[in-house]
Protein backbone atom coordinates (compact mmCIF):
# COMPACT_ATOMS: atom_id res chain seq x y z
CA UNK A 1 0.00 0.00 0.00
CA UNK A 2 1.19 3.48 -0.75
CA UNK A 3 1.16 6.15 1.93
CA UNK A 4 1.76 9.88 1.92
CA UNK A 5 3.29 11.21 5.12
CA UNK A 6 3.06 14.95 5.69
CA UNK A 7 4.70 16.44 8.75
CA UNK A 8 4.45 20.08 9.80
CA UNK A 9 7.32 21.58 11.80
CA UNK A 10 6.71 23.25 15.14
CA UNK A 11 7.17 27.02 15.16
CA UNK A 12 10.67 28.18 15.97
CA UNK A 13 12.55 24.96 15.13
CA UNK A 14 14.13 26.26 11.93
CA UNK A 15 17.75 26.01 13.03
CA UNK A 16 17.31 22.59 14.64
CA UNK A 17 15.60 21.46 11.46
CA UNK A 18 18.46 22.67 9.29
CA UNK A 19 20.95 20.99 11.63
CA UNK A 20 19.21 17.60 11.24
CA UNK A 21 18.57 17.63 7.49
CA UNK A 22 21.39 15.19 6.68
CA UNK A 23 20.42 12.83 9.51
CA UNK A 24 16.80 12.82 8.37
CA UNK A 25 17.79 12.24 4.72
CA UNK A 26 19.99 9.32 5.78
CA UNK A 27 17.20 7.79 7.88
CA UNK A 28 14.60 8.09 5.14
CA UNK A 29 17.02 6.80 2.50
CA UNK A 30 18.33 3.82 4.48
CA UNK A 31 15.19 3.07 6.56
CA UNK A 32 17.06 1.27 9.38
CA UNK A 33 14.83 -1.19 11.20
CA UNK A 34 12.17 -0.91 8.49
CA UNK A 35 13.25 -3.16 5.59
CA UNK A 36 9.59 -3.58 4.56
CA UNK A 37 9.33 0.12 3.67
CA UNK A 38 10.08 1.26 0.12
CA UNK A 39 10.71 4.96 -0.39
CA UNK A 40 9.51 6.63 -3.58
CA UNK A 41 10.18 10.28 -2.86
CA UNK A 42 10.64 12.63 0.01
CA UNK A 43 11.93 15.99 1.04
CA UNK A 44 11.26 19.13 3.03
CA UNK A 45 8.28 21.36 2.33
CA UNK A 46 9.02 25.08 2.00
CA UNK A 47 7.32 28.42 2.56
CA UNK A 48 7.34 31.32 0.08
CA UNK A 49 10.81 32.42 1.22
CA UNK A 50 12.28 28.93 0.88
CA UNK A 51 12.35 28.15 4.60
CA UNK A 52 11.68 24.56 5.64
CA UNK A 53 8.19 24.11 7.08
CA UNK A 54 7.87 20.35 7.25
CA UNK A 55 8.37 17.10 5.41
CA UNK A 56 6.64 15.06 2.75
CA UNK A 57 7.36 11.39 2.04
CA UNK A 58 5.72 8.83 -0.23
CA UNK A 59 6.32 5.22 0.75
CA UNK A 60 5.09 1.71 0.08
CA UNK A 61 4.37 -0.15 3.33
CA UNK A 62 2.51 -3.34 4.21
CA UNK A 63 0.15 -1.52 6.58
CA UNK A 64 -0.74 1.77 8.21
CA UNK A 65 0.92 0.48 11.39
CA UNK A 66 4.19 -0.11 9.51
CA UNK A 67 4.03 3.41 8.04
CA UNK A 68 3.36 4.84 11.52
CA UNK A 69 6.27 2.90 13.01
CA UNK A 70 8.56 4.18 10.25
CA UNK A 71 7.53 7.75 11.03
CA UNK A 72 7.79 7.23 14.79
CA UNK A 73 11.48 6.36 14.31
CA UNK A 74 12.15 9.41 12.13
CA UNK A 75 14.67 11.76 13.80
CA UNK A 76 12.22 14.65 13.39
CA UNK A 77 9.68 12.80 15.51
CA UNK A 78 12.23 11.58 18.03
CA UNK A 79 13.54 15.12 18.53
CA UNK A 80 10.01 16.53 18.88
CA UNK A 81 10.37 18.93 15.95
CA UNK A 82 7.05 18.09 14.29
CA UNK A 83 3.82 19.73 15.36
CA UNK A 84 1.53 17.56 13.28
CA UNK A 85 1.92 14.36 11.27
CA UNK A 86 -0.65 13.02 8.82
CA UNK A 87 -0.35 9.58 7.28
CA UNK A 88 -2.82 8.82 4.54
CA UNK A 89 -3.19 5.81 2.30
CA UNK A 90 -2.58 6.93 -1.26
CA UNK A 91 -4.23 5.56 -4.41
CA UNK A 92 -1.43 6.44 -6.82
CA UNK A 93 -2.93 7.02 -10.27
CA UNK A 94 -0.64 9.32 -12.25
CA UNK A 95 3.12 8.85 -12.56
CA UNK A 96 3.08 5.63 -10.56
CA UNK A 97 6.57 4.08 -10.68
CA UNK A 98 5.45 0.50 -11.22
Amino acid sequence: MYFVILGTDKAGVGQQRRDTINEVAKYVGERPGHPEINLYCGGPTLDEEGNITGTLVIIDAPSLEAAQSFMDDNPLQKMGLLDKVEIRQFDWKTGRPD
